[in-house]
């Protein structure tokens, strides 16, 4: 039996109506891209750690998810991040590991593309497969150069060239790469036959 409401609509109908549309099947896309839609629903049903992300205005990087913590950097409007995590906290703020490891609030992102920008071809994408702590991104191809940034294990960057380029110091094989950081990644160390990074699944 339908039950009327103060505006005379059945409850029973809204219910139907909201549990339709809450996304109970994306909701780890909530916080990320708030329109609905077939790729989304694709997306939410892989990981998000180590997708990209765009700002949607400029905001900035929190250390911890508290919007009172410090702020680590400013991210201008339209720039890419690293997500870390599959899914927003009860505040909002989702974990990205780069540019910069720390929280964002997920509501100002979206969908990284779009009419100005060419998604990266398979053949510049790998994942980081080792260590299982991630990668760190230096700005030259040294381990005592500045960070810029970090890749979760599991995290895909995107190489600036195929094959890519590489360089030997310190004893590792770095290689450049463009997303979610311009800089070098270390692909593991000469003495090892393992490489830190492979082609993405």
């Amino acid at each position: 039996m339908e039950t009327m409401n103060r505006l005379g609509q059945p409850i029973n109908l809204l219910a139907i109506i909201a549990i339709a549309t809450s996304g109970m099947g994306t909701p780890v896309m909530a916080g990320t891209d708030i329109t609905p839609s077939e790729s989304n629903l694709k997306l939410a049903q892989s990981s998000l750690i180590g997708q990209c992300r765009a700002t949607k205005q400029q905001i900035p990087i929190f250390k911890t998810a508290d919007a009172t913590s410090e702020a680590l950097r400013l991210l201008a409007a339209n720039e890419q991040v690293t997500l870390a995590a599959n899914s927003s906290d009860a505040n909002g703020f989702i974990s990205i590991s780069g540019p910069t490891t720390g929280f964002v609030h997920a509501i100002n992102l979206k969908p990284c593309g779009g009419n100005s920008e060419t998604p990266p071809t398979k053949e510049l994408c790998r994942q980081v497969i080792r260590p299982s702590q991630g990668l760190l991104i230096r700005r030259e191809p040294s381990t005592t150069a500045t960070q810029v940034g970090s890749v979760a294990y599991l995290g895909r960057v995107t190489l600036t060239t195929n094959p890519a380029t590489n360089k030997t110091v310190d004893n590792r094989n770095w290689v450049e790469i463009a997303l979610p950081a311009k800089g070098w990644v270390s692909n593991g160390l000469l003495t090892e036959q393992n490489s830190n990074l492979s082609y993405c699944r």
